[in-house]
């Protein structure tokens, strides 16, 4: 009997001091991990944002091929998606955003309190932050001190979430994406030109002075402008050429301005294509159409034009930039 009691005993206080020590555990938990990355704030807000990319970089759904989702993007002020998996379901919604810098989202698990997530994206730095705290009830608290901390069981999994995301985003802009869009007619219009000698090393940084240009003096002279920028490049065996910024106007306009001019283009045929994505490759696009068009006539005189439809200016995403090819020719 007494041997029992004994046996008893230590069997409450051992009991009684695994209660107490998890009760004295934290009640909340905090998990962070950050990477540094090249990778431009807008085109990682762009795709963290929008859920139905989660399946290629999140490692949770990676390990678990049978998992079921689905989405609910049509809210835009809180997007969410659902999953059931073989570890129990849960859902995750978008609480609030500021783009391009800041994502907080709120994930439920089954059976658990609401946790908060936040996705701090280059802001004040080169890094992205993945961040989750939530509180810890007591079968949290046994869990973990069978599994192993918050820290050890999710840390790895953001570490490895955060290097897919760099690298996906890599490739994606790296990606060389065309599409030929073969012969159209270009309408004749007026437009305000503004021309440069220069090597194509200094073209970007020209192309930007020359719109700015070319928009202020638009919008001083209250011009209706028509379309898109556009540059018009010659074909050149030289180091150095002239080419022009333009931008179409409704009607022609006089100018005093000593650099900026009004031309006019006529009706003319030409090759279509569209570069999709960063600049950086966009050589690989004009060799295209320039093939393209000697498979025409190698003896066809042309002159390149680049449209830009959706730039910098428009979209800092470089993964929605658009810009037109053209090449005029008689």
């Amino acid at each position: 009997m007494h041997y029992l009691r004994f046996i008893f005993g230590i069997t409450f206080i051992a009991i009684l001091t695994f209660v107490l020590y998890l009760k004295n555990q934290p009640d909340r938990y905090r998990v962070s991990r950050s990477i540094y990355t090249t990778i431009p704030a807008q085109t990682l807000y762009n795709y963290l944002y929008d859920f139905e990319n989660w399946p290629e970089w999140n490692p949770w759904i990676l390990e678990d091929p049978e998992m079921i989702l689905s989405f609910n993007q049509n809210n835009s002020n809180q997007p969410e998606y659902h999953w059931e998996g073989k570890d129990g379901n849960g859902s995750m919604k978008i609480l609030a955003a500021k783009a391009p810098f800041k994502i907080e989202q709120q994930m439920t698990f089954a059976g658990l309190p609401s946790s908060n997530v936040r996705w701090n994206i280059k802001k004040n730095s080169d890094s992205l932050q993945w961040t989750m705290e939530g509180k810890m009830i007591f079968p949290m608290k046994v869990f973990t001190l069978q599994m192993g901390s918050m820290e050890t069981i999710i840390g790895p999994y953001y570490k490895k979430g955060l290097r897919a995301i760099d690298s996906i985003l890599t490739i994606k802009l790296n990606k060389h994406r065309f599409e030929y869009k073969d012969t159209v007619v270009l309408q004749k219009q007026f437009y305000l030109s503004r021309s440069f000698e220069s090597d194509k090393a200094a073209l970007d940084s020209l192309i930007k002075i020359g719109s700015q240009e070319l928009y202020e003096f638009a919008k001083s002279e209250n011009l209706n402008i028509t379309g898109d920028l556009f540059t018009l490049t010659p074909q050149s065996e030289f180091k150095t050429s002239i080419w022009s910024v333009g931008l179409p106007i409704e009607e022609y306009f006089k100018t005093n301005h000593p650099a900026i001019k009004c031309r006019y283009s006529k009706e003319r045929m030409a090759l279509k294509g569209l570069h999709l994505g960063p600049l950086k490759n966009i050589g690989l696009s004009w060799e295209i159409m320039t093939d393209k068009i000697n498979l025409i006539n190698p003896r066809l005189q042309y002159y390149p034009m680049t449209i830009y439809k959706v730039d910098e200016k428009s979209n800092p995403d470089p993964l929605a930039w658009e810009t037109e090819l053209l090449l005029p020719y008689r």
